[in-house]
């Protein structure tokens, strides 16, 4: 994850003091805020400053062990106020502190955080009012609070001279002109309504902020508090109160522009897309006018960003958007979704023309990025729902949009897809293949195939290839091109897997023993799967129990799943190797980096490409490969399998070749154990 996808960005520019402690108090980090706050020159100052020394934090020594009573018993703390001393030595500051227990699944508390603001100028205008109020000069004080009395239409009747400092205005001027003369036209409704409830004694009793104007020509943001005291004769009318809450109420909102826009493209982020589209769908159905949501994704994104970098990855995403944003007008709304997935919502011409606007964003998309000296093509799948059409709800539209993305990204990529009925239909079998697939874990539905490889010279069975089926009650034997994909989109492969390692390996160990050969199993793994770091453990568990030794088993990783796997993945694969299991490259010459994996990768050995043994020997291209491979696998003392074998000519040419071991329906195709055994692959060694 980026710092454009996490909240480091917010946690900087915060205007308050934000902060990180252990479960037991020690500093963890401390935003740029917090450390001028402590007049720290960094946050490694501003953490020693604390853990070194944290009886000299808190003025009053006992406010530390009162405030982690307060948050371990509760879980958190809210406006905790406290006088502190400072990084610089003798100053001290006000703060109120906001802070909550961070815990684990088990309940442990792992750290806690909060956020500290300084109050010392607010401490002080409350005392300077609570003096003036004991001194029986309760509408006249000198701190930044105002004082209004007024009647009940609002006309002023006494101001503190407190307003001049907040509007700008003195308060001989004030009086008699209206409470609401310098209010924000757009809350005058709102406020006029709270005021006449305050005379009704039905107010809510809480601060209300409105917009007023001062006399410099700005407006500021003041939070009034009225009361009715007009029996008390001292006072003979309704009393407002103001303060100044403009650089609260600013922060607040910038908080919320960051909360409502992508930090990286300064498009609307995915949340506040919903809550507009939501909206505006509710108005545009009350119109009855037509609208659409265009799901995009950008479809080389991916390559870019591994292989260049996230900054160049962010260059790509900020010219997308940029583009996004100059293809639509005004009034539509562009949303970075996430990752590079973006959204665009209309409810104008593009929505009764959809096809066309999709199209143009498809052209659009495609031209080349150029960041610095290397060009980009990074092209785009565009998803397309339409309301009424396809439903009148936000969250449907955009599934259905997504739906369509898939579709075009499946059909070529670089084009877009409107949405049908039949997406939905073959999502909701998706669906249910998935709930399926999970039943067939949990009741070990799922079985084993074998393939022999064999010498193809003399017949003898050398070792078998395992292959998955689901045994589904309904359907029967399920190939696994119906299914391997979506065990594999849904983090279910790894669960497949074993369940096929647990019932492949005690077969192959029972054929050593029955054959007295050291017949080998093979088993195919994926990316996925070599992120379980226990993979090693299992498999190592699963031979001992069987009394297998290593080299019994191979696993067969294609080029694909070595780009893919993460770092860890490789590492895993080569531990194994290095214990004894062999490791075999699938699909030989199918990638355009094949060979180069066999220099930075060490394998054991190599299967040739069925795509490649069905040319032969007629097809001289294939011919040209095959020899190849055979003679950089003999050269490197690698083994080698040729995948397809399907009629003797393509045998025969491959002996030729000196390709002794192959594998395919001129053999057998996959058998289950038993079939295996009672077509007598174990009885004899020529077929």
């Amino acid at each position: 994850m980026t710092a454009h996808e996490d909240f480091s960005t917010l946690f900087e520019r915060l205007p308050i003091g934000a902060y990180r402690c252990t479960a037991e108090g020690k500093l963890l980090r401390a935003n740029a805020a917090l450390v001028r706050l402590c007049r720290a020159t960094s946050e490694d100052h501003a953490r020693i400053f604390v853990n070194e020394d944290q009886g000299d934090w808190y003025l009053d020594t006992s406010r530390r062990e009162q405030f982690r009573k307060a948050l371990f018993e509760t879980g958190e703390v809210v406006r905790f106020e406290s006088e502190v001393r400072l990084a610089t030595g003798a100053e001290t500051r006000w703060i109120s502190e906001n802070a909550h227990l961070v815990k684990d699944s088990a309940g442990k508390v792992l750290y806690y955080e909060g956020t500290i603001e300084d109050i010392t100028e607010q401490r002080h205008a409350q005392q300077a009012l609570d003096l003036a109020f004991r001194r029986y000069q309760a509408l006249t004080s000198k701190s930044q609070s105002a004082s209004i009395v007024c009647s009940a239409d609002g006309q002023i009747l006494f101001a503190s001279e407190a307003v001049n400092t907040l509007l700008g205005y003195s308060a001989n001027d004030m009086v008699g002109t209206n409470l609401f003369d310098t209010m924000h036209p757009e809350d005058l409704a709102e406020h006029r309504a709270e005021f006449a409830r305050v005379a009704l004694n039905e107010n809510s009793g809480q601060e209300s902020v409105a917009r007023h104007l001062h006399a410099d020509g700005t407006w500021r943001f003041l939070a009034s508090l009225a009361s009715d005291a007009r029996e008390d004769d001292a006072v003979g009318g309704l009393i407002v109160y103001w303060r100044d809450v403009t650089e609260t109420h600013m922060a607040r909102l910038r908080l919320r522009t960051i909360a409502e826009t992508d930090s990286l493209t300064g498009l609307v982020s995915r949340a506040q897309f919903e809550r507009t589209c939501v909206e505006r769908l509710e108005a545009r159905f009350a119109l009855e006018t037509p609208s659409a949501i265009f799901f995009i994704d950008l479809d080389n994104f991916k390559f870019a960003n591994d292989s260049y970098g996230h900054w160049v990855g962010d260059q790509i995403l900020i010219a997308s958007a940029r583009r996004l944003r100059e293809l639509c007008q005004s009034d539509e709304l562009v949303a970075r979704i996430g990752g590079d997935e973006f959204a665009v919502f209309t409810a104008g011409e593009h929505a009764k023309h959809p096809e066309a606007f999709a199209a143009s964003i498809v052209r659009l998309l495609s031209h080349p990025i150029k960041i610095g000296a290397i060009q980009f093509e990074v092209s785009a799948s565009v998803g397309v729902a339409c309301c009424p059409r396809d439903s009148q709800q936000f969250d449907e539209l955009l599934r259905f949009a997504d739906q369509a993305m898939f579709e075009a990204k499946a059909q070529s990529r670089n084009t877009y897809c409107v949405f049908t009925l039949e997406l939905e239909r073959r999502a909701r079998e998706q669906s249910n293949l998935i709930t399926d697939l999970r039943h067939a874990i949990n009741l070990n539905e799922f079985i084993v195939f074998y393939q022999p490889q064999v010498d193809m010279a003399s017949g003898e069975l050398l070792g078998v290839e395992a292959l998955v089926r689901w045994n589904h009650p309904a359907r029967g034997i399920v190939a696994p091109d119906e299914f391997i994909r979506v065990a594999e989109e849904q983090g279910l492969i790894s669960a497949i897997g074993l369940q096929v390692l647990q019932i492949a390996v005690p077969q192959i160990a029972k054929w050593r023993k029955v054959t007295g050969r050291a017949l080998r199993l093979a088993i195919n793994v994926s990316a996925r799967q070599l992120r379980d770091r226990t993979l090693g453990a299992k498999l190592f568990e699963l031979l001992s129990q069987h009394d297998l030794p290593p080299e019994a088993l191979e696993i067969e990783v294609t080029e694909s799943i070595l780009i893919e796997a993460s770092r860890e993945g490789r590492d895993l694969l080569a531990e194994m190797r290095a214990l004894g299991l062999r490791i075999v490259l699938d699909d030989l010459g199918v990638g355009y980096s094949s060979m180069a994996y066999l220099r930075q990768f060490p394998v054991d050995g190599v299967k040739i490409d069925r795509g490649f043994v069905e040319g032969l020997p007629f097809s001289a291209v294939d011919m040209a490969i095959v020899r190849s491979i055979i003679s950089l696998a003999r050269e490197l003392n690698l083994s080698i399998v040729a995948e397809g074998v399907e009629v003797a000519a393509q045998r025969t040419h491959l002996l030729s070749e000196n390709c002794i071991t192959g594998q395919g329906f001129l053999f057998a195709r996959p058998l289950p154990a038993d079939l295996f055994e009672t077509q007598g692959w174990l009885d004899t060694s020529l077929h």
